[in-house]
């Protein structure tokens, strides 16, 4: 028989490692907390949104790394809805901010219960944090692998001041022995950029290799790809801040993306060495003597 202090101490452990899988009335202290108790809509919703959080961890028991990234990817959503949807906007009233609340919940419980569409057993968040794990087991791995990944609620037309849109962006870093490869998204004003990056491991440190961007408005060069413009090439004395990862990161993020990382520059990057000093306007695809 299993002692009774060591199934406390069990279940308080369970406590602190996810979320509440429903909101506490009973100790309910924010405006946003008293709103959602106080509507039965809301209240119901956010009673959905606790039984699907519930369903997609029990499908993770077996699997530690990816239930810690679904705790984590739940504080995350958490964090955003009580910033960004903390009290009514401007010129908001009481009804537009519970319809904008009561959108966000069930878009999160719609996000925790979908299916893999290649495997409609599966959950979506964890097929794309295997897919993930299986991409990355192609190369050797290492201390500067991994995900850092911001989420937020957007405006969803990408100008108006309303939250309307749960998004994820994220800095993916891929480790082939002492090279480091990484992908960086950013949102702005409604688009998507991104910035590629090279580095080597030195000494236990990175040094930059070569940087460039796609869609962005900084000083780097555009991307080479094999149908753009001549002048796309790689920066080969980018700044640090451009391509160090910073501090230790989480192996998979099924909202960091990455599933169309598979690209003909990334596998360059960290299985040639000469790339892309070898040939700066080369888009991966051949690989010069």
């Amino acid at each position: 028989m299993i002692p009774r202090s060591l199934l406390l101490a069990a279940a308080a452990l369970l406590a602190l490692s996810s979320p509440a899988l429903a909101l506490d009335c009973g100790k309910a202290s924010t405006k946003l907390e008293h709103a959602i108790c106080g509507d039965k809509r809301l209240k119901a919703a956010d009673t959905a949104m606790g039984q699907a959080y519930s369903q997609i961890l029990k499908a993770a028991a077996g699997d530690a790394e990816i239930r810690d990234m679904l705790v984590a990817s739940q504080r995350r959503w958490l964090a955003a809805r009580d910033q960004r949807l903390a009290g009514p906007g401007e010129d908001e009233d009481d009804a537009a901010w519970h319809a904008r609340l009561l959108k966000a919940i069930r878009d999160r419980s719609d996000s925790l219960g979908l299916r893999s569409r290649t495997d409609p057993k599966q959950f979506d968040l964890i097929a794309a944090a295997e897919a993930q794990r299986r991409f990355a087991a192609r190369f050797t791995g290492g201390p500067f692998a991994g995900f850092s990944t911001a989420c937020d609620f957007l405006p969803a037309d990408g100008r108006s001041a309303s939250a309307d849109v749960y998004g994820c962006f994220a800095t993916r870093f891929y480790q082939n022995k002492d090279r480091v490869c990484g992908v960086a998204e950013d949102w702005a004003s409604g688009s998507v950029s991104e910035t590629h990056s090279v580095a080597e491991v030195v000494g236990g440190t990175l040094k930059p290799v070569a940087a460039c961007s796609i869609g962005g408005t900084g000083d780097l060069p555009l991307c080479p790809d094999h149908d753009q413009e001549a002048e796309a090439g790689w920066d080969l004395q980018p700044n640090a801040d451009v391509v160090a990862p910073a501090g230790s990161l989480p192996r998979i993020d099924a909202e960091g993306g990455g599933l169309d990382d598979d690209a003909k520059w990334l596998r360059a990057c960290l299985t040639d060495p000469s790339y892309p000093q070898a040939d700066p306007a080369g888009d991966g695809t051949t690989k010069k003597p």
